[in-house]
């Protein structure tokens, strides 16, 4: 059954609890789940959805529901498997959303929860570009549909507007699905105040009967940053960036910006002036690194646009006396990253497609169900054969990486005399940044 009238009753019960605002306040610490009712133990039988599942308190949008994995409140347990450990009487569910046209939950941002990182150890590793989102779930559906759960964390700037984010999926769709638990990880963006968790599903089979139990948001802080750093030397007015990520960052495109002029222009060494090795200045055909047009005390910037430069690990690529020394420190650091390029016939995912990917194809060529990439299904149907072969023959001999690049913020660092690390103000859109988690499907009509 539906109550008709449940939206006014769930914001009489929210009031009354104080809960219109989940997590909106709360600052958030180092390596600790910072979702509120992530089990999804607090709920209200005074607002009910389908089949009288009673909302689930402490989430925002919706509301959303909860099935039952004892029998509670006569609410039935619809998902497959032995419940998680350490899981209580309920789990939601992304089939039950009686807003929706569909009746589901199908995008991020319908059924969510704010976390407050904004101050803080959490802010302090963000701003620095060392804050890491880990997140997990346990992941259900019903019987041998092959609906799928979806966990998704967006970065959110000081506008609510997301810079990137990370998302998890069920990992064993079909008939074998049982409650498993799936984990993801993602570099939180600088210049990130809120973390935002969606629950939702994915639609196979005309519904979508993914459930969710036990979520775990964490922020934690890495060894090394995890953007590429601006290095500002406020007596010298020489300005670097570094990568001390661990790993080589590939880029086609960057820029420095400041809202009070404190730029040099006339003594910048841009790329294009260096003609460094792996940074070629381009001819004006976007053939290398090129300073784009508008350069002033405002603003400093250049691309790649045919390619792209490989910033080696611990690499420091100076760009001269650019920083006025009697400015504000108000400088804002962006870069584009380029990502690797995605083959659907690298079968053995060392960023190539090559006679060892035809191999691969060999060996599982004939299989005509429960295929995987790495054994030589290329499109994702659960077979390998002629298929497959072919897209293998498109992209023989491709690889490495795909522009254009993914607009990312990077940290800014002022040293000097007085050495102080502050990070930079302002905060900026950036979309895209740091999908990770795995990709599955699952559900319950």
């Amino acid at each position: 059954m539906k109550i008709n009238n449940w939206r006014s009753k769930l914001a009489v019960t929210l009031a009354a609890g104080g809960l219109l605002t989940p997590a909106a306040a709360r600052a958030a610490n180092l390596n600790t789940n910072l979702a509120t009712n992530p089990g999804f133990e607090l709920v209200d039988f005074g607002t009910v959805g389908d089949y009288g599942a009673p909302s689930i308190l402490n989430w925002s949008g919706g509301p959303g529901f909860a099935y039952s994995h004892d029998g509670s409140g006569g609410i039935p347990d619809y998902a497959d498997g032995a419940d998680p450990p350490g899981a209580g009487s309920w789990y939601f569910t992304a089939n039950n959303n009686p807003e929706s046209a569909t009746g589901d939950f199908r995008e991020p941002g319908l059924f969510y929860q704010d976390i407050d990182v904004s101050t803080g150890p959490t802010a302090t590793a963000i701003a620095a570009g060392k804050g890491r989102a880990n997140f997990s779930a346990w992941m259900s559906s019903y019987l041998n549909d092959n609906d799928f759960g979806r966990v998704r964390v967006d970065y959110l700037d000081g506008g609510g507007v997301s810079q990137g984010f990370a998302e998890i999926s069920d990992g064993d769709p079909g008939p074998d699905n049982v409650w498993s638990q799936s984990t993801g990880f993602g570099a939180i963006s600088v210049g990130t105040t809120a973390l935002r968790i969606s629950l939702f599903g994915g639609v196979v089979n005309g519904g979508t009967d993914g459930y969710i139990d036990l979520v775990d948001v964490q922020v934690s802080q890495t060894a090394n940053p995890q953007f590429l750093s601006l290095e500002v030397n406020t007596v010298t007015g020489q300005v670097q960036f570094k990568n001390q990520t661990g790993a080589a960052v590939q880029v086609d495109y960057y820029e420095i910006k400041s809202a009070g002029g404190s730029l040099k222009p006339v003594t910048w060494t841009s790329l294009q002036d260096q003609n460094l090795a792996g940074f070629p200045a381009g001819n004006g055909s976007g053939n290398g690194w090129e300073e784009a047009g508008g350069i002033a005390v405002g603003v400093l910037s250049e691309s790649y646009l045919t390619g792209s430069s490989s910033v080696g690990a611990a690499a420091t690529v100076n760009l001269g006396a650019a920083f006025n020394t009697a400015g504000a420190q108000d400088l804002v650091f962006r870069y584009a990253f380029v990502p690797p390029a995605v083959l659907t016939a690298d079968f053995d995912s060392d960023g190539d497609a090559d006679g060892a990917d035809f191999l691969a194809w060999q060996r599982g060529n004939g299989l005509a169900t429960g295929a995987t990439k790495a054994q030589g299904d290329a499109n994702g149907d659960g077979a390998v054969n002629a298929d497959d072969l072919a897209l293998w023959k498109s992209e023989f001999g491709t690889g490495g990486f795909a522009g254009p690049g993914v607009l990312v913020r990077g940290a800014v660092t002022y040293v000097g005399t007085a050495a102080t690390a502050v990070p930079e103000a302002a905060s900026i859109v950036y979309i895209g940044w740091a999908l990770v988690g795995g990709v599955a499907l699952r559900r319950r009509a």
